[in-house]
């Protein structure tokens, strides 16, 4: 009884991991499809999702090429990088290596420097929160317009939009000093009762 289940479980996985190579696969052939047609965004949102479901070198370089025809060349160049670091095989590997070095002089990249930081600082690029590990490095972006946004409690939020070349930029952002808000604003309104 007890084998036949180990069976069972391991047929079942099987079974599993083949209907995920096969939508994959459709996603893939999708994506080839769509780039074909001229359709990059969608060719691209195809291989992305191939990728995410089985993750594979030659998907990421067939992302890297169709972001990099789609202008994201920073998401090319990581597509590319990703790929080199997952090809066993040599030929994928040294195609995706060429790739990222042919790439890596071409990307624009964004810093973005707290002037003076405070406690609980948040700093976000349009939604994306950035690791403050990541502050005041140069990071490789795609081109476009962006909103940094600096928040931290009892201080007015402060906010900027940059606009980055889609290649050979160097974009620096320096976020200021925050402005405080007066104590009565930053206390919870049951406190602000109390003191009235």
């Amino acid at each position: 009884m007890i084998l036949m289940l180990a069976v069972a479980s391991v047929l079942a996985t099987v079974a599993s991991a083949r209907a995920q190579d096969a939508s994959a696969e459709v996603l893939f052939r999708d994506g080839d499809r769509l780039m074909a047609e001229g359709k990059l965004t969608a060719a691209c949102t195809a291989f992305e999702a191939s990728n995410r479901v089985e993750a594979r070198a030659g998907t990421l370089i067939r992302l890297g090429d169709c972001r990099e025809k789609n202008g994201q060349l920073a998401s090319a160049w990581s597509a590319y990088a990703d790929a080199e670091s997952r090809a066993k095989d040599p030929t994928k590997q040294k195609v995706a290596a060429a790739k990222v070095r042919r790439l890596e002089p071409r990307l624009s990249r964004l810093t973005i420097s707290v002037a003076t930081p405070v406690a609980a600082l948040v700093i976000h690029r349009d939604r994306i929160a950035i690791d403050p590990a990541l502050w005041s490095r140069a990071l490789p972006i795609d081109g476009g317009a962006y909103v940094i946004r600096a928040t931290a409690d009892g201080f007015a939020p402060w906010q900027a939009t940059v606009a980055v070349p889609d290649q050979d930029g160097v974009v620096t952002v320096v976020v200021p000093a925050l402005r405080a808000l007066p104590r009565a604003a930053t206390l919870p309104r049951s406190a602000r009762d109390r003191t009235d």
